[in-house]
């Protein structure tokens, strides 16, 4: 099969064509039809996650496609099914920049479910890990309807669907956005946008809210920025980095809650972010398709900023 992968840690991406896996007990072996891209994919490439590795180790973790096999023991999946979910599993090396992949069956894992009746399978494809984040990272803030949230990073994966949900829960958004999505994002809820390029990003929202906001959502690597955005947070409010990069002295902090979120039940949140995708509640921009050999391009200039939405690879 072809496949992006890296031989060894540190390497550059490169297509490369290799075995296909067959799947043991607990696992299932999907064939892939679509794949999208999220940072975690350059995370794996570089060694960052703390998990066993098969080399040569394929990238990518989400993914759409059909059952072609079921290990032993596997349940609720059968040959044939049109299936959808994050591919996160250990050792890390079946991901599904790939025609291939392997999935299993356990909780700790990533997560997988029947694709919904006529959702096409990009858009199945790109809702699993940035969906399953925001939907999280929200119910952790546990915000109530006219309380207000800064979302920094607010075009990219995680943001959109985050401004969405927090929209459709009745909270004022400020997204972060450059002068030229800033139409784009208002369209898909954002009360209020702050140029991020134009100056410090907490500068700028005690402008227009001296007073402060009730959470903040960052989805930045900067810890430096991240704790000055969580100086806008009101007493007892809550600041929360999906990119875990809060520092223990953030993290004791009495006057707000500080979270570095990391995903819980992915199952139940792959359910959830998928119906609401379902439904209409939330919509999932692409903003571009690729081919599985332009992915290792994609993945060196993933980092360049101006991202709208979801880059999806066809398979």
């Amino acid at each position: 099969m072809r496949a992006v992968a890296v031989r060894k840690i540190g390497d550059r991406p490169e297509l490369m064509e290799l075995p296909v896996a067959h799947p043991g007990p607990g696992e299932i072996l999907v064939k892939l039809t679509s794949a999208s891209v999220n940072p975690i994919d350059l995370g794996i490439a570089a060694g960052l996650l703390p998990m066993p590795q098969v080399f040569p180790l394929v990238l990518g973790v989400d993914g759409a496609g059909r059952v072609v096999e079921v290990g032993e023991g596997v349940s609720g999946f059968s040959v044939g099914d049109v299936v959808h979910g994050q591919f996160l599993r250990a050792p890390l090396g079946h991901g599904t920049f790939a025609e291939y992949a392997l999935v299993t069956q356990a909780p700790d894992n990533g997560a997988l479910r029947l694709v919904p009746d006529g959702m096409p399978d990009e858009i199945a494809a790109a809702l699993p890990t940035a969906g399953m984040t925001a939907l999280g990272a929200l119910d952790a803030i546990g915000l109530r309807a006219g309380q207000s949230m800064l979302i920094v990073g607010a075009t990219g994966g995680v943001g959109v669907f985050a401004v969405q949900l927090a929209a459709a829960r009745g909270v004022e958004v400020i997204a972060t956005a450059r002068p030229e999505a800033d139409g784009w994002i208002r369209g898909r809820g954002a009360a209020h946008t702050v140029d991020h390029t134009a100056g410090e990003v907490a500068e700028q929202v005690r402008k227009t809210h001296p007073g402060g906001v009730d959470a903040v959502l960052d989805m930045t690597r900067d810890p430096d920025g991240f704790a000055k955005n969580a100086g806008l947070v009101r007493d007892g409010g809550v600041a929360v980095s999906p990119a875990l990069i809060a520092t223990p002295q953030l993290l004791a902090s009495e006057r707000i809650s500080v979270i570095n979120f990391m995903m819980r039940d992915k199952p139940n949140l792959l359910a959830g972010i998928t119906a609401e995708a379902a439904a209409g509640r939330i919509t999932v921009p692409i903003q571009r398709t690729v081919a599985l050999d332009e992915v290792p391009a994609v993945l060196a200039h993933s980092s360049a900023g101006g991202a709208r939405g979801k880059t999806t690879v066809r398979i």
